[in-house]
């Protein structure tokens, strides 16, 4: 190796090692008067009816599936009485 190739190679180790030990650059922040401003909760007042859907949602819910499972089972027991005869 020239001594022209361990120069540049230094030259080069040397602007690596001085690019990594930059720190980044800061990233900008809008100031704090120009920040959009935190949505506020629009939500409606919810009727007295309506606070009790909320509250029983889950019992809605499962009445809605006895209510299918009901259906199925008729369905099945009519099936049943059409194959019997």
């Amino acid at each position: 190796m020239s001594w022209r190739h361990a120069v540049m190679l230094a030259a080069v180790l040397l602007s690596g090692t001085a690019a990594a030990a930059e720190p980044p650059p800061p990233t900008r922040q809008p100031p704090p008067q120009q920040r959009a401003p935190a949505p506020r909760d629009t939500a409606p007042e919810l009727s007295a009816e309506d606070k009790e859907v909320v509250e029983n949602l889950e019992l809605l819910e499962s009445l809605d599936t006895v209510e299918d499972l009901d259906l199925l089972l008729e369905l099945a027991r009519e099936e049943e009485g059409a194959n019997e005869r």
